[in-house]
């Protein structure tokens, strides 16, 4: 039988089982991710004509993949902060983007470059570790019916973390693409990526993230009330905008990333109640279950199939490290701003999931230049998110019911 065929049946028994398991994760430490990567080792073990999901042989698969699932989950996640935009508001998420992040990376790429690996792939590895992934982190976010007064400020921190930092990650991601393909040695590098890479990127992500989220929510939120010809079935309409935000920012060399996320945090913002957003919000979150599922279902097959060959005792130092100390460490310093319990500092400073992210940006640095040892940085990222999906999932689980949930 032809491996087309099998990628069928097993995509069509994802989306029949995706329904039962977003129910069943309400009530059992037992989420999506968790299940698609033990599907993923099940499928995988069978004898039937799949292809080896080696991420160095399909690396452009892998960076599509997870590049479609991130922007995808960012326009979910900005759709449902009912919060609106305020340094004050926003002052833990900034922090965790700026502050924890780049001590993050510093600490990671310093204990990698300690441990053995290359500078330039040490550096790497600490902005693929960095940021908090949006996709994976769903259980701990805010839900999309919950109001500006409901939204748990532990809750709202991580989510709208997760949102920020997958774009703030991108220039330290080319800081590693610039070191690994001209050398530290050489500097003449640094303005460019000073300018281009981390000012203006990021700026051109924020105007035409804005520009464009105005324009959109007037053109289906205002205009259709001044001609009288309300448009319909508008749910598809933020995958639309996903690709449409994301393909114009990159055409302008900017970091699509935060252009999609702050889109969806205008058109949330424009007309906060109107009953398209929850259409929309939920089109979005079932398209990025089913992505997430396929991205987990070929990390499951990748664990069987290399069970981490490539990996050594000191990275898996590095990777308990990083959760374990060095993510909480820099975690909790993003809240020393902000009158809240140590419960909830220590909960915002440990959950620090990885995921689907780290996939990305670790398949778009090794798609713009070579990097040393690229099957043991595939290997460091996959042990890192395996780790993190049942470490995070399961005591986000218990997070969520037993001591947020006395606090709502």
């Amino acid at each position: 039988m032809e491996q087309s065929v099998w990628i069928y049946i097993i995509l069509g028994i994802i989306g029949l089982t995706l329904p039962w398991l977003t129910t069943l994760e309400k009530y059992k430490p037992l989420n999506i991710p968790m299940v698609a990567l033990l599907l993923g080792m099940l499928v995988f073990s069978l004898p039937i004509d799949l292809p080896t999901p080696d991420p160095i042989k399909h690396g452009n698969v892998i960076l599509k993949l997870s590049e479609l699932s991130v922007i995808i989950s960012l326009m979910g996640v900005g759709l449902k902060i009912d919060r609106p935009f305020s340094i004050k508001n926003f002052r833990v998420p900034l922090l965790l983007a700026t502050l924890t992040m780049v001590g993050c990376i510093a600490a990671t790429a310093g204990l990698g470059w300690w441990l053995g690996l290359a500078p330039a792939s040490a550096l790497l590895l600490g902005a693929v570790f960095a940021p908090t992934d949006p996709v994976i982190a769903n259980d701990i976010q805010v839900e999309f019916d919950e109001n500006e007064a409901e939204e748990h400020h532990v809750k709202f921190s991580l989510t709208a973390e997760a949102g920020i930092n997958d774009g703030t990650a991108f220039p330290f991601t080319w800081l590693a693409i610039w070191a690994a393909a001209e050398g530290f040695s050489s500097t003449g590098w640094l303005g460019t990526w000073l300018l281009q890479d981390l000012v203006y990127r990021i700026a051109a992500g924020l105007a035409i993230g804005y520009g464009m989220g105005r324009l959109i929510a007037w053109l289906f939120f205002t205009l259709p009330q001044k001609v009288k010809y309300p448009p319909k079935q508008l749910g598809f309409l933020a995958i639309a905008v996903t690709m449409l935000v994301y393909g114009l920012t990159e055409v302008f060399s900017g970091y699509g990333f935060i252009a999609v996320f702050v889109a969806a945090l205008t058109i949330r913002h424009y007309e906060r109640a109107h009953s398209f957003q929850k259409e929309m919000h939920d089109v979005v979150f079932q398209v990025e279950q089913f992505f997430i599922t396929i991205l987990l279902l070929l990390l499951g097959g990748y664990f069987v199939d290399f069970w981490f060959q490539s990996l050594t005792w000191p990275v898996v130092v590095l990777v308990l490290t990083f959760l374990l100390v060095i993510r909480p460490v820099f975690g909790l310093l993003s809240t020393f701003s902000q009158k809240m319990n140590w419960k909830h500092r220590w909960i915002i400073a440990f959950m620090g999931i990885k995921g689907v992210g780290s996939f990305f940006y670790l398949a778009f640095a090794l798609h713009e230049t070579s990097f040393i040892d690229a099957r043991l940085l595939w290997a460091t990222v996959a042990f890192l998110v395996v780790v993190s999906i049942f470490l995070h999932g399961i005591t986000g689980f218990f997070v969520k019911r037993k001591l947020l949930g006395n606090d709502e």
